[in-house]
């Protein structure tokens, strides 16, 4: 008799497995069956298989973790060290589902608010809360927000009480599936107005190094990169370059890119990625800056990525967290941008403390040279569209890989 619940739940892990692996890239006109996950965690047998539901599923649409890490770490890291940190990331956001599991159907339901709250929203663990289901809200409820959002959550309590209910939700998400279109190329909303990102190919950009000759050719290879397309001549009023493509900028630095971008590109707005060092210049800040006409905005990076970026309060070096900004750029004609900088893309609470302001569009720089030849950058753009698509609101992307 034991071996048919074992068998079920060996399909549920296996068919989230799959969702996990083809749903943002072999075959992501079928997103919508992201949402299927929780499902299939409410329907396990045993909290472990619950557990097993959840981690195969991020392991399997994280995957690219694994060899992208082995290249960022190359220099002072092993193999091993990589594949670890590619492991941990999605067991440490899977462990909520595995505590807040019960036996019992109608607790269940609240369980599961309980592990999405802790999982995706409360720090410490919404820091590494990679990859939410919820990310594919927009499939069913397009534009909807957060109510889209709350719905869905209310179905996956109706689910985790109801066997039936969730039998009939994984129907009706199939049939989503399969009615959805598979022109994901590009973003599924329409690209914003007037602004023009520009990707580069410069692979790795480490950060500055405070010596004026380095800055200078690193900012002259970028200021040469935009005359060679000949960006002044665009339509475009607001150019986005990647993330970190100024390196870690000094007042003079900073100066040196304003009064080049106001020769270069007079009247545009300009918006790029740069480290900004705080207090004794150990510590920084990972920021996206816009420049207009002699004015200087900036954005901090929310959640710099744990380990490798941030590494915690007490660190003397790496860069600071920021969880609590909205993470809103008011553009020259007064457009609300949300900026979302590279590994924010793949969290929740970037998004959430920006949408609650009612941008009317979403920026996205990342610097993803060291996971080009993987599967996180089509990942990270698809993660940026869905977000895009649940709340209505164009996305523009600018990479440097």
């Amino acid at each position: 008799m034991t071996i048919i619940p074992h068998g079920k739940s060996a399909i549920l892990v296996i068919t989230s497995a799959l969702i996990g692996y083809a749903g943002f890239t072999t075959m992501p006109q079928a997103a919508a069956l992201i949402l299927a996950v929780p499902v299939f965690w409410a329907l396990a047998c045993s909290r472990y298989a619950a557990f097993a539901v959840v981690l195969a599923y991020k392991l399997a649409a994280s995957r690219g973790l694994l060899p992208g890490a082995a290249v960022f770490l190359s220099e002072n890291h092993t193999p091993l060290q990589a594949a670890t940190l590619y492991f941990l990331m999605p067991f440490g956001v899977s462990l909520p589902f595995l505590v807040f599991w019960s036996e019992n159907r109608k607790m269940r339901a609240v369980c599961l608010i309980l592990a999405f709250l802790t999982a995706y929203v409360i720090p410490p663990i919404s820091l590494i809360g990679i990859i939410n289901p919820l990310i594919a809200s927009g499939t069913v409820f397009r534009g909807w927000g957060f109510t889209g959002m709350f719905s869905v959550l209310a179905i996956y309590a109706v689910c985790a009480a109801s066997r039936k209910s969730a039998y009939v939700f994984l129907c009706v998400i199939a049939l989503f599936a399969l009615l959805s279109g598979d022109g994901w190329n590009e973003p599924p909303m329409p690209k914003p107005e007037k602004i023009m990102a520009v990707d580069t190919s410069f692979g790795r950009l480490g950060s500055g190094s405070f010596n004026f000759t380095q800055d200078y050719e690193r900012a002259n290879m970028v200021f040469a990169e935009l005359r060679k397309r000949g960006i002044a001549q665009t339509e475009a009023n607001t150019i986005v370059l990647p993330e970190t493509i100024a390196g870690r900028l000094n007042t003079t630095g900073l100066e040196l890119w304003r009064d080049e971008i106001q020769r270069l590109l007079p009247g545009k707005a300009v918006i790029f990625g740069a480290e900004l060092p705080t207090g004794d210049g150990l510590k920084y800040d990972n920021a996206v800056i816009m420049l207009h006409d002699g004015e200087i905005s900036a954005i901090y990076q929310r959640i710099p990525v744990p380990y490798s970026m941030y590494k915690g309060p007490f660190a003397k070096t790496g860069a600071n967290l920021h969880i609590w900004d909205d993470g809103i750029l008011t553009l020259p004609d007064g457009r609300k941008a949300a900026v979302i900088i590279c590994y924010e893309a793949f969290l929740t609470w970037p998004y959430l403390a920006s949408m609650i302001h009612s941008p009317d569009l979403i920026i996205c720089a990342a610097n993803l040279w060291w996971c080009k030849d993987t599967s996180l950058p089509v990942t990270h753009m698809r993660a940026v569209s869905l977000w895009a698509l649940t709340f209505g609101v164009p996305a523009v992307f600018a990479w440097n890989i």
